[in-house]
């Protein structure tokens, strides 16, 4: 899977999307922590140029771009985290986790799932346990999986209203991510 079929990916898995099967625009519940509204994830908080854009190519009817203007931000945004890796099952597992927790928290629960200190810094040591560990890519991303877990309880547990999705996100990612692996 390429970078930018990854990228689409996690646009499915974010969008929202009207009768039609076009994105549209969602307004955030409070305690979301992404401001006020989102398309396919891209929110108003922490990416307020390209939701603008993608509202804009919305109102124009033009969905198509507005799908392309999502996954390539997506892309961009991604792919530091996603290039710590050549195996595109951990490049999907690594990008969508950038996408959730930003670049910095995706390189902390790499560094959770290597076993390393979680300073969010992909320096030396974290490259060579990630090259090393890439020997075995259902065990690593079995540990990526359960990072992600661990990285979310420092904040929320099971009584947030929003971990029952966050949950079966991580649970569909992981599969797709093995799914990759053929």
């Amino acid at each position: 899977m390429t970078p930018r079929e990854q990228a689409r990916r996690i646009v499915d898995y974010e969008a929202r999307r009207d009768a039609a099967g076009h994105l549209k625009v969602y307004h955030l519940p409070s305690g979301d922590g992404g401001g006020t509204k989102e398309v396919a994830g891209i929110n108003d908080r922490y990416h307020p140029e390209t939701l603008a854009l993608i509202e804009l190519l919305l109102a124009e009817g033009k969905y198509r771009e507005a799908e392309d203007a999502a996954a390539e931000h997506i892309e961009r945004y991604t792919d530091p985290v996603a290039m710590l890796s050549e195996v595109p099952a951990i490049q999907f597992a690594l990008r969508d986790a950038a996408f959730n927790r930003g670049p910095t928290g995706a390189v902390k629960i790499l560094q959770d799932a290597l076993g390393l200190p979680a300073d969010g810094l992909a320096g030396p040591k974290t490259k060579a346990a990630l090259h090393d560990a890439e020997l075995d890519p259902t065990a690593l991303l079995e540990r990526i999986r359960e990072a992600r877990e661990r990285y979310e309880r420092r904040t929320r547990d099971e009584t947030s209203r929003f971990w029952a999705g966050l949950s079966n996100r991580w649970d569909r990612q992981h599969a797709d991510s093995l799914s990759m692996l053929g």
